[in-house]
């Protein structure tokens, strides 16, 4: 079973290589001047898939060297997982403005001001919830109890997310269940055996980590037809 880590990471780093390539090919197209948040979005998104792209390969060149991997991927985790929940939020806002039939602000460092008082306590409780991860892979906590105390500020934070974002347009209420879906699987997936649950951390992250990239990357392309 240990092999089925290795084999899917493999699979899942070609997967983040394809991505990451049509990613890069569509942030280079000209979209008209009201997807130009998403573009910035989708750059945010590219950042993390470099970044996932990095431990993928640092994986599996040192998979026959580390006994143990999963404690590694929560330092990939700590810099990835709140970008996108960053640039999710702000995804759901922008179409939140559309449906307002509004024009919103591409500065997001604007964005960042203005939503401030809801996405810090976002990123409080993201860190929360991979800080009890964390313990229980190294032993501090049992896992099962790591994940049920982890799944109180993930539950805390994506409420935070639907009630101040997702509810105000159809398309944010059908992401954020998958959204939310699926990182919820990270959580199940944490209390299993060893290998089974690298295999399935591999496969989740090519849902979580480039599902929405390739979502925004789609957007602005075909944007760019229609320009």
């Amino acid at each position: 079973m240990t092999n089925f880590i290795y084999i899917t990471g493999v699979f899942s780093l070609i997967i983040q290589i394809l991505t990451g390539t049509f990613n890069y090919y569509v942030l280079k197209l000209q979209v008209p001047k009201s997807f130009e948040l998403l573009r910035k979005l989708l750059q945010l998104e590219f950042i993390v898939q470099i970044i996932e792209g990095i431990f993928y390969i640092w994986m599996v060149y040192n998979f026959s060297k580390i006994d143990n991997i999963t404690h590694f991927r929560y330092y990939d985790w700590f810099i990835t997982t709140p970008t996108m929940l960053f640039t999710y939020s702000f995804y759901l806002l922008y179409l939140k403005y559309k449906e307002e039939n509004k024009e919103i602000n591409d500065n997001i460092f604007k964005l960042i001001q203005e939503n401030l008082k809801i996405l810090l306590p976002v990123f409080i409780l993201n860190s929360t919830m991979l800080l009890f991860g964390y313990l229980g892979e190294i032993d501090i906590m049992s896992t099962q109890m790591a994940a049920f105390f982890g799944f109180i500020p993930f539950i805390s934070m994506f409420y935070i997310i639907y009630k101040n974002y997702a509810l105000f347009s159809q398309t944010g209420i059908n992401t954020f269940w998958y959204f939310s879906g699926i990182w919820s699987l990270y959580g199940v997936a944490s209390v299993l055996p060893y290998s089974i649950k690298n295999v399935i951390y591999n496969i989740l992250d090519l849902f979580a980590k480039n599902f929405f990239g390739i979502f925004l990357a789609f957007e602005l392309f075909y944007a760019n037809k229609k320009n």
